[in-house]
């Protein structure tokens, strides 16, 4: 609907020309009748209409000079309402409208300052001064046919830069890496460093080169129009100039970059999909060693695509109750008897069938989801326990537990309600922590496990050889059994030092009073050496596979069976 201000009776134009054209002829009128003039017509009346006429026009034209500022700063203030702050507000004028228009103009100045200046916050990283990932994608949105490459850049053991010298030299290495990706990597021409404007954009038909800091310690390169062969000197030259070391404070620091790139023309996708496809490549170039270059290709796009599907198929799974537990048994090594169970993860795939957990628990990881299988394998770990309890074979489980549950402090309380509600006691788990979870956070795990402990749950170190720690530190946790990683166990036989490794943890462990098992155990001649070097139990393909629930139970009724007959044979010999 048009506006109405301004238009008709409403124009102070026509307004202040009426008023003259009403107040003239009130004064004429009043004129005449104090002179006795009103009587019959005559050339007066006619000389005093066209000057009260007169007035009222000359009014009307004179009222412009005031009504014209006004209209030009509407029409200021209807641009900025329509988003542009840019319009000047062109009044000139030395009445009070001007000054009006004046202290207008110094607002809108002061609000074009704000706007850079929350532009600025938006799209710029405050730590290089680069545009972020917020510009990033708004550069992207909405481009099409377009060609180039993309570079996802990733600082190699940048985590360690923060952990050993602070967030200071982090942030150092940050800018000054920035600036080496800008200069030296690059070769980006521009003086400025940083963007050009407040506004997020592409020169994707100059051909000019863009970094972003994408987040944390990734930065993102687009190259408007590069091929792979441009894309690949690019990055290895990113590579190479940042693999030279930074210093900080008198220390010499050294990092690295992995680098993934995918290419635009190579690739039938959105820009969005681009940036996945590159951050893809990048975690390819980290797990092939670090500080090189990996293009994404059809093996990676595959690969990609096949992992969507089980991420989607394993929410799906999780809902439907395809997760199974399977129990690995732990035999004691003194009888050959079971001494425990360890639960493991197993999927029932409708199209794949049984999958391990090598085959999705990275996946799982990935999607955040192990919170929720970790919940899975207790609860139907629960079942099993209050079903062996019923039928008269009472066993200790093990749960793995994941670092996403253990990071929640308030997991050794829901844990122990959890067994009050099932009516099943904390005695019957054995909590299993992987030796790189338990040191991450000394002080918060010991308190969880002191909390555990005290409730009646047992406690072991699992994967014990892998990580940094040692005994002496890992003694000042509250621990019952340590479990000897698969990787030392395979060891026997192929080095001399191993036996002489194996039973130094041994005895020690002994020492401090921990219960001591052997994982991986697949050869009889690892069970012979661990039997000899005093090892208490051994888990493994040799003794024993993860089986189905049903399974254990045949088990340990015929180890129940086998011990009745073996005290029957006993007693008859006693008698004899």
């Amino acid at each position: 609907m048009p506006s109405k201000f301004g238009r008709g009776l409403n124009s102070i134009r026509i307004r202040f020309a009426l008023m003259s054209f009403f107040f003239g002829s009130a004064a004429a009128y009043a004129g005449f009748w104090s002179s006795g003039s009103l009587q019959g017509p005559g050339e007066g009346y006619l000389v005093t209409g066209l000057v009260v006429l007169g007035a009222a026009l000359g009014t009307y034209l004179m009222a412009g000079n005031l009504t014209r500022p006004i209209e030009n700063l509407k029409a200021s203030t209807e641009a900025i309402a329509n988003g542009d702050y840019e319009t000047p507000v062109n009044v000139e004028c030395q009445c009070e409208v001007g000054g009006l228009a004046d202290s207008f103009g110094k607002m809108v100045r002061r609000l074009n300052a704000n706007v850079a200046r929350i532009r600025t916050l938006a799209y710029e990283d405050a730590i290089t001064g680069l545009p972020n990932r917020a510009a990033l994608e708004e550069a992207l949105n909405g481009e099409t046919g377009l060609t180039g490459a993309l570079l996802f850049i990733d600082l190699d053991h940048f985590k360690q830069v923060n952990d050993a010298y602070g967030h200071a030299a982090g942030d150092m290495v940050l800018r000054e890496a920035s600036k080496r990706l800008w200069n030296q990597g690059l070769l980006i021409k521009r003086k400025n460093y940083g963007r050009k404007t407040d506004e997020p954009q592409i020169a994707w038909e100059s051909r000019e080169r863009c970094l972003f800091r994408f987040a944390g310690d990734e930065f993102v390169a687009v190259l408007p129009g590069a091929d792979r062969s441009e894309a690949a000197l690019v990055a290895n030259r990113i590579v190479e100039v940042m693999s030279e070391p930074f210093v900080f404070g008198g220390q010499i620091i050294q990092i690295g970059a992995s680098v993934g790139a995918a290419i635009l023309n190579e690739e039938a996708c959105t820009l969005e999909d681009l940036i996945k496809f590159a951050d893809l490549a990048m975690y390819e170039a980290k797990t092939q060693g670090r500080s090189r270059l990996v293009i994404f290709d059809q093996t990676m796009r595959d690969k990609a695509v096949k992992r969507a599907r089980m991420t989607a198929d394993l929410v799906a799974g999780l809902d439907r109750g395809e997760l199974e537990v399977h129990f690995q048994p732990k035999i004691r090594l003194s009888d050959g008897s079971i001494s425990s169970v360890e639960a493991l993860v197993r999927w029932r795939h409708p199209e794949l069938g049984l999958l391990t957990p090598g085959e999705f628990l990275e996946i799982a990881a990935e999607s955040g989801l192990l919170p929720k299988l970790g919940q899975e394998v207790v609860r139907q770990s629960a079942e099993c326990l209050k079903t062996w309890k019923k039928i008269g074979l009472p066993l200790v489980v093990a749960i793995n537990i994941c670092p996403g549950q253990f990071a929640n402090e308030k997991f050794a309380d829901s844990f122990i309600l959890f067994c009050l509600s099932q009516e099943i006691s904390p005695a019957d788990f054995e909590i299993e922590l992987t030796e790189t979870v338990a040191m991450a956070n000394f002080v918060k795990v010991r308190r969880q496990l002191e909390r555990l402990k005290a409730a009646g749950f047992g406690i072991a170190i699992d994967d014990y050889g892998i990580g940094y720690s040692n005994l002496s530190q890992l003694y000042h946790l509250p621990f019952d059994h340590l479990k000897i990683d698969k990787s030392i166990i395979d060891s026997i036989g192929n080095d001399p030092n191993a036996e002489v490794l194996i039973s130094s943890v041994i005895d020690v462990a002994h020492r401090l009073g921990h219960f001591v098992t052997a994982e991986g155990v697949e050869t009889e001649r690892q069970l012979d050496v661990l039997r000899r070097l005093g090892c208490d139990s051994v888990q493994g393909y040799l003794t024993g596979r993860p089986v189905p629930a049903a399974e254990i139970s045949r088990l340990l009724e015929a180890q129940m069976a086998s011990r009745a007959q073996h005290s029957m044979s006993l007693e008859r010999q006693a008698a004899c």
